[in-house]
């Protein structure tokens, strides 16, 4: 409904990735008037911001959204990019999706919020932010000390070896991406440097079983969000592993024997040097620590549980690499021939359009499982929403359904016959474009 040119509708929802997508799915079943906003198309951060061979690391299994889920026996496959963005668009089909159209501003009113687009403004009842979790890129100060010849590329700008200049690459950051950029370069050939991070690891398989499969029967991405009693653990890194080839393990030590030199913390970039720091052998150390009590807690769970599973195991990718001991604390740009840097450094919230005073220091609104203090204000899509597994596609959905029931609670909307906003598991599978290969 149009008054005085002012749009009004029950609900907006910001974003039209999986959180925003499954919010209005639920949303839509509950019979609550509402439209999904997205600054590009449906699944943009997918589309724009991962590189061409990307698949996700969790197995196909895991992927959980309204309407679908994979077929048990289809094997441990990992579903790469385009494949996501196949998945969002059917489930866009049919859903209120204005594509195209980036919110400026959000601030609360009398009669709820304001919501002001390039295209015109919309009074709402109700705002769900499902964007903008980890759209900024962090990038260290010292990033200004490089020469300007050096062409400096976050992960999210990265696409593949070959669209990169000639010359060396240096990748900061040892978390996922990073590791699984630096594996790609490698692989291709390209002359490659990775500073290192403190980052855990895990090994792909253990005991006949993908990793993914031992953490959800142990219950590890149902950890509540409450239940934490370490901050560190929410910004904590995910191991590093890879879903890329059918999946395998990353390592320090394969990467060393395929020819990554592996140097400590980027601690400083000034006059065409850079300087590192000592940490490697300590960074190699944690990693295998961290595999080490995967490992262990396996073991453990099959001892007390009974269960039959192949015997323990380590993988190949493990065994001992060179040049791990200690690394240069100082490199010479031109002598190196460094062309590249990727900043695989971390993303953060992207949220200076939400006026409403929710926003933490980091930047991201302050909730309790999705619900903020502003009445008719929600977060879906963030990690550690309610637990491990909210920031994935194993459990955004979940999230989605309970803070829609919520909005229809508020709202009088009836759920429909059928209807269930206990997650996606009485939901009909729908089929996946290159599913299961």
């Amino acid at each position: 409904m149009r008054t005085n040119g002012t749009e009004q509708v029950q609900v907006v929802v910001v974003g039209a990735g999986q959180a925003g997508l499954a919010v209005s799915y639920y949303l839509r079943a509950f019979g609550v008037e509402h439209v999904v906003l997205e600054r590009g198309r449906v699944g943009e951060s997918w589309r724009s911001a991962r590189w061409d061979s990307f698949t996700l690391v969790t197995p196909n299994w895991m992927t959980r959204l309204p309407g679908y889920r994979m077929a048990a026996g289809t094997g441990g496959d990992f579903v790469p990019r385009d494949d996501v963005v196949a998945l969002l668009n059917r489930l866009a089909a049919g859903l209120p999706v204005r594509e195209r159209t980036e919110i400026t501003s959000v601030v609360a009113g009398d009669r709820g919020y304001r919501v002001t687009t390039a295209a015109g403004t919309i009074i709402a009842r109700a705002v769900v932010v499902a964007g903008g979790g980890q759209r900024r890129p962090v990038i260290p100060r010292l990033a200004a000390g490089l020469p300007a010849a050096v062409v400096q590329l976050d992960a999210g700008q990265y696409r593949s070896p070959a669209a990169l200049p000639p010359g060396a690459v240096l990748v900061v950051g040892s978390g996922q991406s990073g590791t699984q950029i630096a594996d790609e370069l490698a692989v291709a050939g390209r002359d490659v440097l990775l500073a290192t991070s403190q980052v855990p690891r895990a090994p792909r398989r253990y005991r006949g079983r993908d990793v993914h499969e031992w953490s959800v029967e142990l219950g590890v991405y149902d950890q509540p969000t409450e239940a934490v009693t370490d901050p560190a653990e929410f910004t904590a890194p995910h191991p590093m592993l890879s879903g890329a080839h059918g999946g395998h393990t990353v390592a320090y030590q394969q990467l060393a024997r395929d020819g990554v030199r592996l140097l400590g913390r980027l601690a400083g970039a000034e006059d065409g040097k850079l300087r590192f720091g000592p940490e490697l052998p300590g960074h190699v150390q944690f990693a295998d620590a961290a595999a080490a009590r995967f490992r262990h807690l396996v073991d453990d769970y099959v001892t007390r549980a009974g269960i039959v599973a192949a015997d323990p195991d380590t993988d190949p990718a493990e065994r001992p690499g060179p040049g791990l001991e200690r690394s240069p604390e100082s490199v010479d740009i031109r002598t190196e021939r460094i062309a590249t840097v990727v900043w695989c450094t971390g993303f953060g919230p992207d949220t200076g359009w939400l006026h409403v005073p929710v926003l933490r220091p980091d930047g991201a609104p302050a909730h309790s499982r999705g619900v903020t203090v502003f009445p008719g204000l929600y977060v879906v899509g963030y990690p550690w929403l309610s637990n491990r597994g909210s920031g994935l596609l194993y459990g955004a959905a979940a999230d989605a359904a309970r803070v829609a029931q919520h909005i229809a609670a508020a709202a009088g909307g009836r759920a429909l016959g059928g209807a269930t906003t206990s997650g996606v598991t009485n939901q009909a599978p729908m089929e996946m474009e290159g599913a299961g290969r």
